[in-house]
């Protein structure tokens, strides 16, 4: 995989942290950073001209977002800017399975749409992020089936979530074992 693209998504999910903590300074860095990162991308990331499109223009939303201090926009914008390079990813072989990475987006979901009370984006994501378990938990059962547990009892928590308040107080669970399934694979 280009590294470019993998700044690119490092980068995304920096920009959601800053944005999330109000750290305006920090996240208008990384933005410019990934705007930079963005061009060799564009070089270096072949046949896939309409991801690489779609991803400048969320991009450059991002930077709006972040230039204008709106948190929930920008913290939206970021995941959607992670997830864009997560699809993006599937085109080669990788050490951390693109299903981990779409993970932690969904994670990032559940914070953006529980602040914004959003019950139908809650449970699409919910929804989405059951598909994926289910996708990917024989490769984590295989590798620690302590691990697929505690990731299975969470998204059973997603599911019997409620309220925003719900699903804000599991959106971090699921962040924090999601790097618990990244490092099974480091």
């Amino acid at each position: 995989m280009p590294v470019s693209l993998s700044d690119a998504g490092e980068y995304g999910e920096n920009v959601y942290d800053y944005a999330k903590a109000n750290d305006w300074k920090n996240a208008d860095v990384k933005v410019a950073a990934l705007r930079g990162v963005i061009k060799k991308v564009r070089t270096n990331v072949k046949n896939q001209s309409a991801a690489v499109d779609r991803l400048d223009t969320n991009v450059a939303a991002l930077e709006r977002a972040v230039t204008a201090k709106d948190r929930q926009a920008a913290m939206q914008t970021a995941n959607q800017v992670t997830l864009d390079v997560a699809n993006m990813t599937t085109a080669y072989k990788l050490s951390v399975p693109v299903e981990v990475t779409k993970l932690d987006y969904y994670g990032r979901e559940l914070e953006v749409w529980a602040q914004a009370k959003d019950a139908n984006k809650l449970q699409t994501t919910t929804r989405e992020m059951r598909q994926t378990w289910d996708s990917l938990r024989p490769t984590i059962a295989a590798k620690s089936a302590a691990e697929a547990k505690k990731f299975d009892a969470l998204v059973a928590q997603v599911e019997l979530a409620k309220t925003s308040a719900d699903y804000q107080r599991v959106a971090k669970p699921v962040l924090d074992e999601v790097d618990n399934l990244e490092k099974l694979f480091q």
